[in-house]
């Protein structure tokens, strides 16, 4: 559930920049959580953590 609960505060983070631009980007904030709590939601159902997907990224830093 963390990548779930990272991915819709990302969410919330971009949707909130967005209504400093104005009133109707708030369809924008509806969709950026609901895409983003999305994939955290199947990233965490297929068994990824944040170890193991940071480990990846900085293995293929690495080589």
């Amino acid at each position: 559930m963390k990548l779930t609960t990272i991915g819709v505060i990302m969410g919330l983070i971009i949707s909130i920049s967005w209504i400093m631009w104005g009133f109707f980007p708030m369809i924008g904030i509806l969709l950026a959580t609901i895409i983003l709590g999305g994939i955290g939601y199947i990233l965490d159902a297929k068994g990824y953590s944040l170890n193991k997907l940071a480990i990846k990224m900085l293995d293929k830093l690495a080589n």
